[in-house]
């Protein structure tokens, strides 16, 4: 492992600054070789890669002020992984092309300094996600379909430790969070008579110090899993699903559960339950699939939703705590169109991401189905659910989408709080809604604005909101790569709903 470590005089301790709404940056390539990282409060890290292999990175402020820059050399062909923010420094991934090693960079939040990491890594591991703080890094992944993880410690002369969770059935990662001194791992496990969250308290060593084994109600399956921090305790939220699938064998989910470690509890939420899902329906298609559930239901069954849900994230507002998410299904085409005709990401050289098909394919779906490929991800709608401290479901609203694929799974829902109010944004035909919700969950206004209006400063107005990203409070910002008198430039734009 070697480990480099630069220092630059910061720009700009020297000359005056001040407030502005956007910024526009000369970048040497189009939008597959930047990449804009939301720092929340701490403002906004650029980084843009060169064709000849140097690696720009700048630091902006709230202020749309450049703060400082710095560069670093890279393999020419090198992909774009992953990200991961703790409050301090920003880790990101890269991968050359070829190697059997990723790149690990370390990079300070507050002044031009960063990392340098060499994680040897065995080929054929897949990726699936990292965390870290400033002691340790750890990657999880899977090698050979069993759960792989790579733990480094952030001190020089420190060697990566392997840690492989081979068991009977399958035992697929779902998720890692990273604290003092301790790592948490959380897993499904499934055999053929049980299906369980396996939750597991790790050292920097990778030893286990505990592991805690959660089984999924009877006729029922765990389909997802993520990690939450609460001021009450850590929770584990995902989906589930019938434990009988439906004629393609791959399972839909039914709802989601809310699993608290710190009591042992499981809170179960079914889709029927939820007042305004399913809000891309027609009133007559509503009615129909009401009939249809509560025909099963008398029959003593459960209708089997052919839907997929991803969570995004979690809020807490007062007491409630707001799951938010995107309901979606997997679409697939004709192979004889070829596979690897991705589409183009907005993340500079970020490839088909291998989690989707390795790790989750459980439910996200397969790469192929029949005579057919994977075409994406088509999103139904955004959804918000209030959850009351008791477990019941105190108000849930939902958001109905027109044509929106993504390739990998993200959130299009962004989603922010006031003091008094939440306030839910997404874009649609190059237009930005603005949802404003009560705290008890009542639509409070609804409005929308263009990018005509945002005053981009392009005599091509092409800027869609497909970079739009929650900044910090109840501000938001939306970036792009935008082609101007033969050059092109990165804007990245301050937005105030």
């Amino acid at each position: 492992m070697r480990i480099k470590i630069f220092l630059f005089l910061l720009i700009g301790l020297v000359a005056p600054t001040f407030a502005q709404n956007i910024v526009n940056i000369p970048v040497p390539g189009n939008s597959n070789q930047v990449r804009a990282v939301n720092l929340k409060d701490s403002g906004i890290i650029l980084l843009d890669k060169s064709s000849e292999g140097v690696l720009r990175i700048q630091k902006w402020d709230t202020d749309l002020n450049k703060q400082w820059e710095t560069r670093t050399e890279i393999p020419e062909k090198t992909n774009y992984i992953d990200e991961y923010f703790d409050g301090r420094f920003l880790y990101i991934i890269l991968e050359p092309k070829d190697a059997r090693n990723f790149i690990l960079l370390k990079i300070s939040s507050a002044f031009a300094a960063f990392q340098r990491f060499d994680f040897p890594l065995s080929k054929g591991f897949q990726y699936g996600f990292f965390a870290a703080n400033d002691e340790v890094i750890c990657l999880g992944g899977a090698v050979k379909n069993e759960p792989f993880l790579a733990i480094l410690e952030t001190v020089p002369g420190s060697s990566p430790k392997f840690v492989s969770g081979g068991s009977k059935g399958t035992l697929e990662l779902q998720a890692l969070h990273v604290a003092d001194k301790t790592i948490y791992a959380s897993f499904i496990h499934q055999t053929k008579k049980s299906n369980e969250l396996v939750f597991r308290e790790m050292d920097y060593n990778g030893k286990v110090l505990s592991s805690n084994n959660i089984p999924a109600k009877e006729d029922n399956i765990f389909l997802s899993a993520k990690y939450f921090e609460h001021v009450d305790g850590p929770l584990l939220v995902g989906n589930y699903g019938l434990a009988k699938t439906n004629s393609n064998s791959i399972p839909s989910s039914q709802g989601i559960f809310v699993h608290k470690l710190s009591v042992n509890k499981t809170n179960y939420y079914n889709f029927s339950a939820f007042k305004n899902l399913f809000s891309f329906m027609s009133e007559r298609q509503k009615e129909r699939l009401d009939k249809q559930v509560e025909k099963k239901k008398n029959q003593g069954r459960e209708y089997n939703f052919d839907y997929r849900l991803f969570i995004s994230g979690l809020q807490f507002v007062g007491e409630n705590t707001l799951v938010v998410g995107e309901l979606f299904q997997p679409e697939y085409r004709s192979r004889n169109y070829g596979y690897y005709g991705f589409a183009p990401s907005m993340y500079w050289g970020r490839p088909y991401l291998y989690n989707y098909y390795g790790m989750f394919s459980n439910w996200y779906g397969y790469p192929y189905r029949n005579s057919q490929v994977f075409d994406g991800f088509k999103y139904l709608e955004g959804v918000i659910f209030a959850l009351a401290p008791d477990g019941t479901l105190a108000w849930d609203q939902a958001y109905a989408y027109k044509n929106i694929k993504y390739y990998d799974l993200q959130s299009h829902l962004k989603v922010s709080q006031t003091e008094d109010k939440t306030i839910a944004l997404y874009s649609e035909s190059k237009r930005l809604k603005v949802n404003e919700i009560s705290l008890r969950g009542q639509s409070l206004a609804q409005r929308e604005f263009d990018p005509e209006s945002l005053d981009l400063q392009f005599a091509n107005k092409k800027s869609e909101f497909s970079n739009f990203e929650h900044w910090y409070d109840d501000v938001y910002f939306n970036w792009g790569v935008m082609k101007k008198d033969g050059q092109h430039v990165c804007f990245i734009q301050k937005i105030i709903p």
